[in-house]
Protein backbone atom coordinates (compact mmCIF):
# COMPACT_ATOMS: atom_id res chain seq x y z
CA UNK A 1 0.00 0.00 0.00
CA UNK A 2 2.64 2.07 0.97
CA UNK A 3 4.71 1.57 -2.41
CA UNK A 4 1.26 2.44 -4.38
CA UNK A 5 1.03 5.67 -2.44
CA UNK A 6 4.76 6.70 -3.21
CA UNK A 7 3.97 6.36 -6.76
CA UNK A 8 1.23 7.55 -7.06
CA UNK A 9 2.89 10.62 -5.82
CA UNK A 10 5.79 10.34 -8.01
CA UNK A 11 3.00 10.18 -11.22
CA UNK A 12 1.72 13.21 -10.16
CA UNK A 13 5.04 15.13 -9.58
CA UNK A 14 6.17 14.18 -13.09
CA UNK A 15 2.48 15.21 -14.83
CA UNK A 16 2.79 18.33 -12.43
CA UNK A 17 6.34 19.32 -14.44
CA UNK A 18 5.15 18.28 -17.79
CA UNK A 19 2.06 20.43 -17.54
CA UNK A 20 4.56 23.17 -16.56
CA UNK A 21 6.96 22.57 -19.50
CA UNK A 22 6.08 25.62 -21.89
CA UNK A 23 8.78 28.33 -21.61
CA UNK A 24 9.07 31.64 -24.04
CA UNK A 25 12.67 33.27 -24.33
CA UNK A 26 12.60 37.03 -25.73
CA UNK A 27 15.88 38.29 -24.85
CA UNK A 28 16.50 38.51 -20.99
CA UNK A 29 12.82 37.86 -20.28
CA UNK A 30 11.89 34.13 -19.64
CA UNK A 31 8.48 33.18 -18.94
CA UNK A 32 7.23 29.84 -17.88
CA UNK A 33 3.79 28.80 -18.25
CA UNK A 34 1.19 25.95 -18.27
CA UNK A 35 0.70 23.87 -21.55
CA UNK A 36 -3.03 25.84 -21.35
CA UNK A 37 -1.42 29.10 -20.88
CA UNK A 38 0.67 29.73 -24.13
CA UNK A 39 -1.99 32.71 -25.05
CA UNK A 40 -1.73 34.44 -21.35
CA UNK A 41 2.35 33.66 -21.73
CA UNK A 42 2.55 34.99 -25.05
CA UNK A 43 0.62 38.51 -23.92
CA UNK A 44 2.89 38.57 -20.68
CA UNK A 45 5.68 38.17 -22.85
CA UNK A 46 4.10 41.23 -24.88
CA UNK A 47 3.56 43.64 -21.72
CA UNK A 48 6.70 42.56 -20.22
CA UNK A 49 8.92 43.88 -23.06
CA UNK A 50 6.32 47.14 -23.69
CA UNK A 51 7.38 48.02 -19.89
CA UNK A 52 10.66 46.95 -20.13
CA UNK A 53 11.04 49.84 -23.03
CA UNK A 54 9.04 52.29 -21.13
CA UNK A 55 11.11 52.33 -17.74
CA UNK A 56 14.32 52.14 -19.76
CA UNK A 57 15.37 55.88 -19.48
CA UNK A 58 15.15 56.12 -15.51
CA UNK A 59 15.29 52.20 -14.49
CA UNK A 60 16.90 50.59 -17.16
CA UNK A 61 16.44 46.42 -16.86
CA UNK A 62 20.52 45.88 -17.36
CA UNK A 63 22.41 42.49 -18.66
CA UNK A 64 20.82 40.28 -15.73
CA UNK A 65 17.62 37.96 -16.95
CA UNK A 66 14.32 38.09 -15.43
CA UNK A 67 12.33 34.60 -15.30
CA UNK A 68 8.35 34.86 -14.80
CA UNK A 69 6.74 31.93 -13.56
CA UNK A 70 2.36 32.16 -14.52
CA UNK A 71 1.01 29.92 -11.76
CA UNK A 72 -2.04 27.80 -13.07
CA UNK A 73 -3.15 27.28 -9.68
CA UNK A 74 -3.95 28.44 -6.50
CA UNK A 75 -1.80 25.79 -4.86
CA UNK A 76 1.20 26.39 -7.44
CA UNK A 77 1.44 30.09 -5.82
CA UNK A 78 0.91 28.96 -2.18
CA UNK A 79 4.08 27.46 -2.53
CA UNK A 80 5.51 30.92 -3.28
CA UNK A 81 3.59 33.41 -1.69
CA UNK A 82 4.57 32.36 1.79
CA UNK A 83 2.55 33.64 4.56
CA UNK A 84 1.12 36.42 2.36
CA UNK A 85 -0.70 33.93 0.29
CA UNK A 86 -3.56 34.56 2.66
CA UNK A 87 -4.27 38.15 1.38
CA UNK A 88 -5.34 39.81 -1.35
CA UNK A 89 -2.28 38.77 -3.11
CA UNK A 90 -2.14 38.22 -7.21
CA UNK A 91 1.89 38.22 -7.33
CA UNK A 92 5.14 38.50 -6.07
CA UNK A 93 8.41 39.34 -6.98
CA UNK A 94 12.17 38.63 -5.71
CA UNK A 95 14.03 40.97 -7.03
CA UNK A 96 17.53 39.73 -6.05
CA UNK A 97 16.95 36.98 -8.00
CA UNK A 98 15.07 38.65 -10.74
CA UNK A 99 12.48 36.37 -10.22
CA UNK A 100 8.77 37.17 -10.49
CA UNK A 101 5.65 34.70 -9.54
CA UNK A 102 1.59 35.57 -10.91
CA UNK A 103 -1.34 34.18 -10.57
CA UNK A 104 -2.58 33.15 -14.04
CA UNK A 105 -5.72 35.87 -15.35
CA UNK A 106 -8.32 32.95 -14.10
CA UNK A 107 -7.29 32.89 -10.68
CA UNK A 108 -7.13 37.03 -10.23
CA UNK A 109 -10.39 38.73 -8.84
CA UNK A 110 -12.83 39.89 -11.08
CA UNK A 111 -11.42 43.52 -10.12
CA UNK A 112 -7.87 42.23 -11.11
CA UNK A 113 -5.58 43.78 -13.51
CA UNK A 114 -3.28 40.98 -15.20
CA UNK A 115 -1.35 43.37 -17.08
CA UNK A 116 -1.09 45.74 -13.91
CA UNK A 117 0.28 42.77 -11.65
CA UNK A 118 3.33 41.98 -14.03
CA UNK A 119 4.08 45.77 -14.65
CA UNK A 120 4.10 46.37 -10.46
CA UNK A 121 6.44 42.85 -9.89
CA UNK A 122 8.67 44.12 -13.09
CA UNK A 123 9.17 47.65 -11.42
CA UNK A 124 10.82 46.16 -8.00
CA UNK A 125 13.07 44.10 -9.96
CA UNK A 126 14.23 47.36 -11.90
CA UNK A 127 14.15 49.43 -8.48
CA UNK A 128 16.14 46.56 -6.71
CA UNK A 129 18.90 47.30 -9.62
CA UNK A 130 18.98 50.64 -9.95
CA UNK A 131 18.34 51.92 -6.29
CA UNK A 132 18.55 50.73 -2.64
CA UNK A 133 15.30 48.89 -1.57
CA UNK A 134 16.59 49.18 1.96
CA UNK A 135 16.47 52.58 1.84
CA UNK A 136 13.37 53.38 0.36
CA UNK A 137 10.75 53.12 2.94
CA UNK A 138 8.12 50.70 1.97
CA UNK A 139 5.30 52.96 1.21
CA UNK A 140 7.44 54.47 -1.15
CA UNK A 141 8.79 51.18 -3.37
CA UNK A 142 5.00 50.22 -3.58
CA UNK A 143 3.72 53.76 -4.77
CA UNK A 144 6.17 53.86 -7.59
CA UNK A 145 5.29 50.47 -8.61
CA UNK A 146 1.62 51.04 -8.30
CA UNK A 147 2.08 54.55 -10.18
CA UNK A 148 4.83 52.94 -13.44
CA UNK A 149 1.91 49.73 -13.46
CA UNK A 150 -0.97 52.58 -14.02
CA UNK A 151 -2.87 50.86 -10.76
CA UNK A 152 -4.97 53.58 -9.10
CA UNK A 153 -7.58 51.38 -8.25
CA UNK A 154 -6.49 52.03 -4.56
CA UNK A 155 -6.49 55.75 -4.57
CA UNK A 156 -9.91 57.57 -4.96
CA UNK A 157 -11.31 60.23 -4.22
CA UNK A 158 -13.09 58.92 -1.39
CA UNK A 159 -10.95 55.93 -0.07
CA UNK A 160 -8.22 58.57 1.07
CA UNK A 161 -11.04 61.42 1.93
CA UNK A 162 -12.65 57.97 4.26
CA UNK A 163 -9.17 57.21 5.58
CA UNK A 164 -8.46 61.15 6.53
CA UNK A 165 -12.17 61.73 8.03
CA UNK A 166 -12.56 58.91 10.16
CA UNK A 167 -8.93 59.06 11.51
CA UNK A 168 -7.82 55.96 9.89
CA UNK A 169 -4.60 57.73 7.68
CA UNK A 170 -1.69 55.38 9.10
CA UNK A 171 0.71 57.73 11.05
CA UNK A 172 4.08 57.88 9.62
CA UNK A 173 5.47 55.95 12.23
CA UNK A 174 3.61 52.79 12.33
CA UNK A 175 2.97 52.69 7.86
CA UNK A 176 6.17 51.07 7.50
CA UNK A 177 5.07 47.96 9.88
CA UNK A 178 1.63 48.01 8.13
CA UNK A 179 3.38 47.03 5.38
CA UNK A 180 5.60 44.46 6.76
CA UNK A 181 2.86 42.79 9.29
CA UNK A 182 -0.79 43.65 8.55
CA UNK A 183 -3.54 43.04 10.67
CA UNK A 184 -5.93 41.99 8.08
CA UNK A 185 -7.14 42.73 3.97
CA UNK A 186 -8.44 46.27 5.00
CA UNK A 187 -5.31 47.38 6.80
CA UNK A 188 -3.44 45.51 3.97
CA UNK A 189 -5.35 47.82 1.20
CA UNK A 190 -5.18 51.41 3.11
CA UNK A 191 -1.40 51.02 3.58
CA UNK A 192 -1.29 50.42 -0.23
CA UNK A 193 -3.62 53.46 -0.89
CA UNK A 194 -1.92 55.62 1.57
CA UNK A 195 1.31 54.72 0.18
CA UNK A 196 -0.08 55.14 -3.63
CA UNK A 197 -1.11 58.83 -2.55
CA UNK A 198 1.96 59.68 -0.87
CA UNK A 199 4.10 58.87 -3.50
CA UNK A 200 1.53 61.08 -5.84
CA UNK A 201 2.50 63.98 -3.63
CA UNK A 202 5.77 63.91 -3.24
CA UNK A 203 6.13 63.56 -6.99
CA UNK A 204 4.29 67.04 -7.52
CA UNK A 205 5.84 68.49 -4.51
CA UNK A 206 9.67 68.10 -5.24
CA UNK A 207 9.22 68.02 -9.05
CA UNK A 208 9.40 65.10 -11.14
CA UNK A 209 13.42 65.51 -11.50
CA UNK A 210 14.17 65.72 -8.05
CA UNK A 211 11.92 63.19 -6.95
CA UNK A 212 14.17 60.37 -9.46
CA UNK A 213 17.26 61.82 -7.58
CA UNK A 214 16.29 60.95 -4.04
CA UNK A 215 15.11 57.54 -5.31
CA UNK A 216 18.43 57.08 -6.80
CA UNK A 217 20.44 59.13 -3.77
CA UNK A 218 19.43 56.09 -1.86
CA UNK A 219 22.25 54.46 -2.65
CA UNK A 220 24.36 56.33 -1.01
CA UNK A 221 22.31 57.55 2.36
CA UNK A 222 18.98 57.19 3.69
CA UNK A 223 15.66 58.67 2.39
CA UNK A 224 15.58 61.61 4.85
CA UNK A 225 18.92 62.24 4.17
CA UNK A 226 18.24 62.18 0.16
CA UNK A 227 15.00 64.01 0.81
CA UNK A 228 16.74 67.01 2.40
CA UNK A 229 19.69 66.86 -0.02
CA UNK A 230 17.74 67.13 -3.44
CA UNK A 231 15.06 68.69 -2.33
CA UNK A 232 16.14 70.52 0.41
CA UNK A 233 12.95 68.91 2.80
CA UNK A 234 12.78 66.96 6.02
CA UNK A 235 10.71 64.57 6.72
CA UNK A 236 8.42 66.56 8.89
CA UNK A 237 7.90 68.60 6.58
CA UNK A 238 7.17 65.93 4.13
CA UNK A 239 4.59 64.81 6.32
CA UNK A 240 2.78 67.94 7.63
CA UNK A 241 2.57 68.86 3.60
CA UNK A 242 1.02 65.67 2.42
CA UNK A 243 -1.53 65.72 5.49
CA UNK A 244 -2.36 69.42 4.40
CA UNK A 245 -2.70 68.20 1.18
CA UNK A 246 -5.63 65.71 2.20
CA UNK A 247 -7.98 68.49 4.01
CA UNK A 248 -8.98 69.33 0.51
CA UNK A 249 -9.38 65.72 -1.03
CA UNK A 250 -11.74 65.66 2.10
CA UNK A 251 -13.42 68.81 1.35
CA UNK A 252 -14.32 67.55 -2.26
CA UNK A 253 -15.10 64.09 -0.88
CA UNK A 254 -17.23 65.59 1.83
CA UNK A 255 -18.97 68.22 -0.76
CA UNK A 256 -19.69 65.85 -2.80
CA UNK A 257 -21.47 63.09 -0.58
CA UNK A 258 -22.83 65.98 1.50
CA UNK A 259 -21.45 65.19 4.64
CA UNK A 260 -18.81 67.73 5.34
CA UNK A 261 -21.26 69.94 8.41
CA UNK A 262 -21.92 66.56 9.88
CA UNK A 263 -21.05 66.94 13.57
CA UNK A 264 -19.58 63.42 13.67
CA UNK A 265 -17.41 64.34 10.88
CA UNK A 266 -16.23 67.49 12.61
CA UNK A 267 -15.29 66.13 16.06
CA UNK A 268 -13.48 63.24 14.19
CA UNK A 269 -11.52 66.35 12.25
CA UNK A 270 -10.55 68.16 15.08
CA UNK A 271 -9.52 64.47 17.09
CA UNK A 272 -6.82 63.51 13.72
CA UNK A 273 -5.64 67.34 14.36
CA UNK A 274 -4.56 66.88 18.26
CA UNK A 275 -3.05 63.30 16.63
CA UNK A 276 -1.06 65.16 14.07
CA UNK A 277 0.35 67.31 15.80
CA UNK A 278 1.49 64.86 18.70
CA UNK A 279 2.66 62.53 16.11
CA UNK A 280 5.12 65.46 14.67
CA UNK A 281 7.54 65.43 17.16
CA UNK A 282 8.08 61.35 16.77
CA UNK A 283 8.30 61.63 13.30
CA UNK A 284 11.30 64.52 14.18
CA UNK A 285 12.82 62.16 16.32
CA UNK A 286 12.63 58.72 13.89
CA UNK A 287 14.52 60.68 10.89
CA UNK A 288 17.00 61.89 13.63
CA UNK A 289 17.58 58.43 14.57
CA UNK A 290 17.65 57.15 10.82
CA UNK A 291 20.23 59.46 10.30
CA UNK A 292 22.38 58.56 13.25
CA UNK A 293 21.75 54.81 11.97
CA UNK A 294 23.26 55.61 8.25
CA UNK A 295 25.92 57.29 9.73
CA UNK A 296 27.07 54.12 11.92
CA UNK A 297 26.72 52.28 9.19
CA UNK A 298 23.20 50.49 10.63
CA UNK A 299 20.87 48.67 8.10
CA UNK A 300 17.10 47.73 8.46
CA UNK A 301 16.27 44.30 7.79
CA UNK A 302 14.92 43.29 4.18
CA UNK A 303 11.04 42.26 2.80
CA UNK A 304 12.24 38.52 2.57
CA UNK A 305 13.65 37.91 6.38
CA UNK A 306 10.16 38.47 7.20
CA UNK A 307 8.33 37.02 4.24
CA UNK A 308 10.18 33.66 5.51
CA UNK A 309 11.05 34.31 8.97
CA UNK A 310 7.72 36.18 10.81
CA UNK A 311 9.94 36.46 13.65
CA UNK A 312 12.97 38.32 11.78
CA UNK A 313 12.09 42.00 12.19
CA UNK A 314 11.89 41.51 16.20
CA UNK A 315 15.53 41.38 16.03
CA UNK A 316 16.18 43.77 13.40
CA UNK A 317 18.99 41.42 11.62
CA UNK A 318 19.39 42.24 7.77
CA UNK A 319 20.27 39.01 5.73
CA UNK A 320 21.32 40.19 2.18
CA UNK A 321 21.26 36.94 0.36
CA UNK A 322 17.23 38.06 -0.82
CA UNK A 323 14.54 40.44 -0.91
CA UNK A 324 10.89 39.95 -2.12
CA UNK A 325 8.06 42.11 -2.54
CA UNK A 326 4.00 41.19 -3.15
CA UNK A 327 1.23 42.63 -4.82
CA UNK A 328 -1.95 43.00 -3.66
Amino acid sequence: MKCRVLIGCAVLILISAAAQSGVLAQKNIRVEYHADDLEVAQQSMEVLNQAVNEFSKRLPMGEAPIRVIIAHSYDEFLGYASRFSQLSVTGIAKPREGFIVVKGPRLQPITGDYPGTLRHELVHILLYRNANPDAIPPWLNEGIAMSLANEHHWDSLFTMARLFMTGRLIDYRKLEFAFLAPGDEMEFGEAYAQGLSMTRFLRRWVGEENFWKIVFGTKEMSFADALQRFAGKSLTEFWDAYVHSLWFIALLASLASGSFFAPVAVLLVIAYIRKHFASRRIIARMAAEEAEESALGIHPFSWEEVVEDPDAWKGGTHDEEHDSWRHG
